[in-house]
């Protein structure tokens, strides 16, 4: 490497960590909303259940996941983050079309959050519509496995009528049997194999015997995998799921092949289900990527009574927002 190649990338990298004053610039129209901050501690969460010792977890906002941020598409997303963690951090907003300082790469588009008491501002419009997610994109192996993670909707300005819009995010530990978090991040064998699976999945931060459901009604189930490894096979038993995006964009709708949705690691899925099962009765969802080691995740549990109005079973009269044109790309694209 020449000095002069040296000197013009250091002269880059400069540019690139100074750059952040240059996401606060807001366009013409849009609308900004801060909501809370985000601070990452550590906590305790009980991700196993009642009778079990509870787990130390690094959270946002002291809980795992961390919490919903929510918006409209056009809408401003302005949040300061504070790390009182031990270790240095940065949130990267997974799937989202940011200007370049505010991806969250460190050392590359910002220097990292200070352990301790480090802060940043993350300033941003969402250009688009979908389900996306907050993490760590430093030590993401181990900082994503404690806990740090979080989702991120972005409403469309006219969402599919549905009774209810709800938000799964799938977690995946590697507990021992006093639920604690097992310290073997990056070991050999993982990094050979199928990299870190767990021994327990969560759904939102807890093992869920059940999820509730009032027959005839539609819900909007967006499917976040935030799992460092794990492939999620969920079959729906009785139940007739229809993909209508996925990784926060929208698809033509359908069934998934073979009735399963399959989910990668930080993959999404929006999915519409339809409540036509039984009053007072239970329907499993399956976890059976793997055959051999299929699970159940969850029942889908119908309340006890007879089905009232709902929009199961209307037609999908929904015409998915368009893409919004990118600040951000560079001249030509």
């Amino acid at each position: 490497m020449t000095a002069a190649f040296d000197s013009r990338r250091r002269r880059v990298l400069r540019a690139a960590l100074a750059a952040p004053a240059l996401g606060l610039l807001s366009p013409a129209g849009a609308q900004s909303k801060g909501g809370k901050p985000l601070r990452l501690a550590a906590t305790r969460q009980s991700l196993v259940g009642a009778g079990n010792p509870d787990t130390a977890v690094w959270s946002y906002n002291g809980s795992v996941p961390g919490p919903e941020l929510r918006f409209r598409q056009g809408e401003r997303l302005r949040i300061e983050v504070e790390n009182t963690l031990g270790v240095d951090t940065t949130v990267h907003w997974h799937g989202v079309r940011v200007p370049n300082a505010m991806d969250g790469v460190p050392q590359l588009t910002q220097v990292p959050i200070k352990a301790n008491g480090g802060r940043f501002w993350y300033e941003f419009e969402l250009r688009d519509a979908g389900t996306y997610w907050y993490h760590p994109h430093l030590g993401s192996p181990e900082q994503v496995g404690r806990g740090l993670y979080g989702p991120l909707i972005v409403d469309e300005t006219q969402p599919p009528s549905v009774d209810r819009d709800i938000v799964w995010m799938l977690g995946d530990w590697r507990l021992d049997r006093e639920a604690r978090i097992v310290g073997d991040f990056g070991n050999f064998m993982d990094a050979s194999h199928a990299g870190r699976i767990g021994n327990t999945v969560t759904v939102n931060g807890v093992i869920r015997e059940s999820f509730e459901l009032r027959a005839g009604e539609r819900i909007r189930l967006r499917l976040v995998n935030a799992a460092n490894a794990r492939i999620f096979g969920l079959e729906f038993r009785g139940h007739d799921p229809m993909v209508i995006a996925l990784d926060g964009q929208p698809v033509a709708p359908h069934q998934p092949e073979g009735g399963r949705i399959v989910l990668g690691p930080s993959m999404r899925a929006d999915v519409l289900l339809d409540a036509t099962g039984e009053p007072g009765r239970s329907y499993p969802v399956v976890d059976d990527f793997h055959p051999r080691r299929a699970y159940r995740l969850l029942d889908l549990r119908y309340a006890n009574a007879r089905p009232r109005g709902g929009r199961a079973g209307a037609p999908l009269n929904w015409t998915p927002a368009p893409l919004r044109p990118n600040p951000w790309a560079p001249r030509g694209a």
